[in-house]
């Protein structure tokens, strides 16, 4: 066997090995559609919605076990679940659920599915739910344009189950009332405005709109100071 062909060899003994690790890792991470397919391919798939109990009452997947991850018997109730069975796990956007599988993988489980975007992701694609309380499409499209009219207003979309949301209420709350004659606060729940939230595709909350004379000029994600969305706002 001559150099070239060693050479050649070696590569495709690397790229194999690496296809090998990539394969691998646990928690995989799977789109809304491709985490529908592969519980229907698995019968005996364990799913976890890791939400709060307000959150799953409120619509979830079918056969879904309710854990939240946040709260202090989730480490009791773990270990009830069959390490020889495949979790299939989500939560509202990816965060809590990527903290499970975390969690998860340190306690032996050996195939664990994480679905990416989480159930937010899951009914944006108009997948199945099971246990919705009520149609959450909220305004139309025609009513949030109206919102929006005005020299500056500030549109906050918020979630009640939200840390940084809730934290940022109170000071909104008070901006609301000193910017009375500057600009115009509009607040929406995710959760309630779906048709909203689907058209301007909200991954990530609170998701801050800034509109000048009904045109969008900023977008912003996660919790802001005052200070911060004052200079989002344009207020001196």
């Amino acid at each position: 066997m001559n150099i070239k062909s060693i050479q050649s060899l070696l590569i495709v003994v690397v790229l194999l090995a690496s296809c090998g690790v990539a394969n691998s890792q646990k928690g995989k991470l799977l789109t809304p559609e491709v985490f529908e397919k592969m519980l229907h391919e698995t019968p005996d798939a364990q799913v976890i919605d890791v939400r709060t109990p307000e959150e799953f009452n409120d619509g979830h997947l079918k056969n879904a076990l309710n854990m939240n991850v946040n709260s202090k018997d989730f480490e009791n109730r773990a270990p009830y679940l069959d390490k020889a069975k495949p979790l299939f796990v989500y939560c509202y956007s990816g965060g809590r659920s990527a903290k499970a599988c975390e969690y998860f993988e340190k306690m032996g489980f050996k195939v664990i599915y994480d679905m990416e975007g989480g159930y937010s992701a899951w009914t944006d694609a108009n997948l199945p739910v099971e246990g919705k309380k009520a149609d959450k499409a909220g305004i139309s499209l025609d009513n949030f344009a109206l919102l929006t009219i005005g020299a500056k207003v500030l549109v906050d979309i918020n979630a009640p189950w939200c840390p940084p949301c809730v934290k940022m209420k109170p000071m909104l709350d008070s901006l609301d009332i000193a910017w009375k004659d500057k600009v115009k606060i509009v607040r929406l729940n995710k959760d309630e405005n779906q048709l909203i939230s689907k058209s301007l595709q909200v991954n990530e909350l609170p998701t801050l709109l800034f509109y000048e004379n009904g045109k969008l000029v900023k977008r912003e994600s996660g919790y802001k100071n005052a200070e911060q969305l004052k200079a989002m706002a344009q207020v001196e």
